[in-house]
């Protein structure tokens, strides 16, 4: 089986601006706090979809009632501000929160 996992960032410093512009987004808040929980939050579609390694794009998007490319976005911010991580496995792309990069965060913003 053929797993890629996608490096945010290289170091131990997190931008307190991409932490501030991730959160500033209810629907960014709120698929961090979904993914504190996937089994509690989300229903599986189809065989696949959630995974121990994270969720699919499409039930993310699904529960926010956002389209596709809305949720790559939202998505993209909240891998750029270290707030969540992405593995590749084959054909699927699962996000889990990055509870290193969310206490790097939280230590940055507290420096503010």
């Amino acid at each position: 089986m053929l797993v890629s996992h996608i490096a945010i960032c290289q170091n131990d410093h997190v931008d307190a601006v991409e932490v501030a512009k991730a959160l500033s987004s209810s629907t960014r808040a709120d698929i961090l706090h979904w993914l504190k929980d996937p089994d509690g939050n989300f229903v599986s579609r189809r065989e696949g979809d959630l995974d121990p390694r994270g969720v699919c794009a499409s039930l993310i998007a699904e529960k926010a009632g956002v389209s596709q490319p809305t949720m790559s976005r939202h998505l993209d911010v909240l891998r750029r501000a270290e707030l969540i991580e992405t593995e590749r496995v084959v054909g699927w792309a699962y996000h889990r929160r990055n509870e290193d990069g969310l206490a790097r965060a939280r230590s940055a913003l507290a420096d503010l």
